[in-house]
């Protein structure tokens, strides 16, 4: 067998642990802390994801949507998943809320909710407003070797 001298040999570091489960707390701590999520929908042809930008507050999170696929599948199956992932204190995570989006038709409500200033990550307008009540939050931390 030959050694090509330009590949690095595989890492041998130790294992790096077994998850750790996050309190909800916690969950709600780093959801508040990013803005960056996945949401995902079902509708008649099984699972979707779609990136989304997001408020954590009062034990809801809020986004905003264009017209689309989306808004259909969320009118359709309001049941839902939101996961945010990111690294905090040198450790990875992943947060993950189960629960069910409704469409903020209420003026009051939207301006309460702090929505309206919530930037997207895409150009169009975004009138959609939506409120996932959360029926679960959980969350894993765990170290990786890079």
């Amino acid at each position: 067998m030959t050694i090509n001298p330009g590949i690095t040999p595989a890492s041998t570091t130790a294992p790096v642990g077994e998850p750790e489960s996050i309190d909800a707390d916690e969950c709600w701590r780093l959801l508040a802390a990013n803005s960056i999520a996945r949401l995902a929908v079902t509708d008649d042809l099984g699972p979707d994801i779609f990136p989304i930008n997001y408020l954590a507050k009062s034990g809801s999170v809020f986004f905003r949507s264009a017209p689309g696929k989306k808004i259909v599948s969320l009118t359709e199956h309001p049941a839902v998943a939101v996961e945010v992932d990111g690294t905090d204190g040198g450790k990875r995570f992943s947060v993950v809320i189960r629960g069910e989006a409704h469409r903020l038709n209420d003026d009051a409500q939207i301006h309460e909710s702090g929505v309206l200033a919530l930037t997207t990550m895409t150009g169009p307008e975004k009138w959609n407003y939506f409120e996932l009540t959360p029926r679960t939050v959980t969350g894993k931390r765990f170290r990786t070797t890079r």
